[in-house]
């Protein structure tokens, strides 16, 4: 019944339409509608009624035929932005001093309705373009730590350590500080003799434009001296190997100051994925634990056995 009656008015709009233009010039006669000025503005008035039949038209098409969401919003818009221009021609002709309070009134609305939305857009530009992140990197912004998903006009999506998605608006990273894990591979300085294949990557990449890099975990940790019975990277060798194997890139620890008998230290764990620095960080600060005071730890185990027995 509903498409009959769809099809129906069609019909009854189509005749009206044709008759309009076959008889056109003597409908204006008959209103008495003969000046320039108010045939233009006539004929303005059918432009617009015509530009939003066929825009309703092409839009009810596009969404049957399109499926891909972003390219029906992008046609849409575009037509959208015609029938608007169609629109305000036919406003300005009639009245210019309302069509300029009009677009007066738009900018001022517009601006203060999507302040937030041009302020989230300009910051992901500068964003883009200062490559102060990119996708991939591991980070830490606005007391958030993760890595970077997604980056678009609105905002920036990270995955924290728990897999858990975060959204945050690109103005508030654009204007917080951000601590970047992840380098280009330049400024890695690893302790290694260079092989040929390793040139080979090299060029590849130079020459493809590709920035390798590499993410850089820091860890600050506080201990008694007592644990420490020798020199501190040669004391966590073993940890050091396994996570060499692991990551690909040796961690290493260095020595910031000493106060009342306790070593202040810095451990940095290294990887070209950092995806890996997830799994593994929190298993690499307990092996650096058990390794710095496996008597400690051993002792402590045989005092719960005994109580327990």
């Amino acid at each position: 019944m509903k498409k009959q009656y769809l099809i129906s008015v069609s019909i009854i709009i189509t005749i009206i339409i044709i008759l309009g233009i076959i008889y056109y010039n003597d409908i204006l006669t008959f209103f008495n509608i003969t000046s320039e000025l108010n045939k233009l503005k006539v004929n303005l008035i059918i432009i617009n009624l015509l530009v939003y039949v066929i825009r309703t038209l092409l839009i009810k098409l596009i969404n049957i035929l399109l499926k891909y969401k972003m390219l029906r919003f992008l046609i849409t818009f575009l037509l959208n932005i015609i029938w608007i221009g169609f629109l305000f021609w036919l406003i300005f002709i009639l009245s210019p001093e309302l069509g300029i309070a009009i677009v007066s009134f738009l900018i001022v609305s517009i601006s203060l309705t999507f302040k937030d939305r041009i302020s989230n857009i300009t910051s992901s530009i500068m964003i883009l373009v200062s490559k102060s992140i990119d996708i991939g990197d591991l980070i830490e912004t606005n007391n958030y730590q993760g890595i970077v998903s997604k980056i678009t006009l609105n905002y920036t999506k990270l995955v924290d350590f728990s897999g858990i998605e975060i959204f945050l608006p690109n103005i508030n990273i654009y204007n917080a500080s951000i601590k970047r894990f992840t380098q280009n591979i330049s400024r890695l300085s690893e302790e290694k003799d260079y092989e040929l294949h390793d040139y080979i990557k090299i060029f590849q990449d130079l020459i493809t434009f590709k920035e390798e890099k590499f993410t850089r975990y820091i860890k600050t940790v506080e201990i008694p001296y007592s644990f420490i019975n020798k020199e501190l990277n040669e004391q966590l060798t073993i940890p050091f190997d396994k996570y060499t194997q692991l990551l690909g890139i040796r961690p290493f620890a260095y020595a910031n100051y000493t106060n009342f008998n306790r070593l202040n230290f810095t451990l940095q764990l290294l990887s070209k994925d950092p995806n890996m620095i997830i799994t593994y960080k929190n298993q690499f600060m307990k092996d650096i634990l058990y390794e710095l005071a496996s008597e400690k730890i051993m002792f402590n185990s045989n005092l719960n056995n005994l109580e327990e027995e």
